[in-house]
Order: structure tokens, then C-alpha cells, then sequence
């Protein structure tokens, strides 16, 4: 009983960790494929098989902090990071989804520079995190994402400018505008997720 109560602190650590790892994995399986359309289907298929091992570790983090009377960190602070957390991982699932059924005939437009901010991002994420249970000061960090998550912005506009100027197919045209607005979407959720590491240091910092 009082294991549920008072489990390990090291497990919510370490689950946060295996989440942020996946999350960075399939960020690196979706940069791959958007840049290399042959690998497609692979990859989209390893993004969902990681998209529901992130699933379970979610589940997994949010009973204990159901049952957990005492938590390492503040329990909404940790409910709001496994949610955000999730989120990105459901953004990269989704464009790999809608990729294998659009089946685009080019690669879109600024779609792996938009990938490669996001790659960025997530490798920070996975920094902090990994430095979470070491009381580590990571602001420069979490500010980096923060100007990733602009630079996304920016990349995002121009992408939209070249599309609407030079794909004269509409059918196309709709197809790579999604694709890349989930894409700028999981940047914008990777600012969700600074914004509740950096809440969770200022207080225990």
C-alpha cells in the first residue's frame, strides 16, 4: 500500500525520460522522411508504433500520480508535462499519417527545415528532462526552444509565400499546406512544453 502511496521518485524521472526519448526518435524518423519520400511508409509505421509506446508511458505517469500521495515534483506541474509531452507526439504521428495517405507527389516545400527546428527541439526537451531529477538550471535551454519555436514562425510564413506562389496544382497545393501546418503546430507545442520545465524550475529552483 504505502509503495502507492510514496512510489520511487526515480520512476517519474525515468518515465519522462522514456517518453522524451521516443518523442525524439520519432522526430528523427519523420526529419528522415520528409526528406526522403522512399521511406515513407517505414517510418510512418515505426513513428506509430512509438506514437502508442507513448501512449502507455503517459497512462503510466498520470495512475501514478493518481495514486501517488507524494510526487517529486508539483502533481499539476507533472500532469501538465506528460500532456504536452503527448501532444507533440500525436502532431508527429499525425503528419506521418497524412503523408502516407496523401501521397504527395514532391517532397513539400520547407517541410524538412521545419522538421530540423523541431528535431532541434526535442533534443533540448530530452536535455532537460534527462536534468530534471539533478536540480540542473537549464534556462538557456528552455530559451532556445523558445527562439526555435520563432524561427519556426518565420520558416512557416515563407513556406506558406512559395507554396501559394509556385504550386499551381490546388488539389497539391491543400495537401503540403496541411502537412505543414501540423508540422508548425508540434513547433508551437514544443514551446507549450518550455513554458512547463521552465514553471517546474522556478520552483524548485
Amino acid at each position: 500500500m504505502f509503495k502507492k502511496v510514496l512510489p520511487k521518485k526515480q520512476s517519474f524521472y525515468i518515465l519522462l525520460t522514456q517518453l522524451a526519448e521516443k518523442i525524439n526518435e520519432a522526430t528523427e524518423l519523420l526529419h528522415d522522411l520528409l526528406s526522403n519520400k522512399e521511406i515513407l511508409l517505414e517510418n510512418a509505421s515505426k513513428i506509430h508504433i512509438l506514437e502508442n509506446d507513448c501512449d502507455e508511458i503517459a497512462h503510466s505517469i498520470i495512475n501514478k500520480l493518481n495514486e501517488a500521495f507524494v510526487t517529486p515534483l508539483d502533481k499539476e506541474d507533472l500532469y501538465h508535462l506528460t500532456n504536452a509531452l503527448d501532444d507533440v507526439i500525436d502532431s508527429i504521428d499525425a503528419i506521418a499519417r497524412r503523408m502516407c495517405i496523401y501521397k504527395l507527389k514532391k517532397s513539400t516545400v520547407f517541410g524538412p527545415q521545419l522538421s530540423g527546428i523541431l528535431l532541434s527541439q526535442t533534443k533540448l526537451i530530452l536535455d532537460i528532462i534527462k536534468s530534471l531529477e539533478k536540480g540542473e538550471q537549464t534556462y538557456s535551454k528552455i530559451i532556445a526552444i523558445k527562439n526555435l519555436e520563432t524561427e519556426g514562425d518565420s520558416v512557416f510564413k515563407d513556406a506558406l509565400t512559395q507554396l501559394f506562389e509556385k504550386q499551381k496544382d490546388v488539389i497539391e497545393l491543400i495537401k503540403e499546406k496541411e502537412i505543414l501546418e501540423t508540422t508548425e503546430k508540434a513547433v508551437d507545442r514544443c514551446q507549450r512544453i518550455a513554458t512547463v520545465m521552465e514553471s517546474i524550475l522556478i520552483k524548485n529552483g
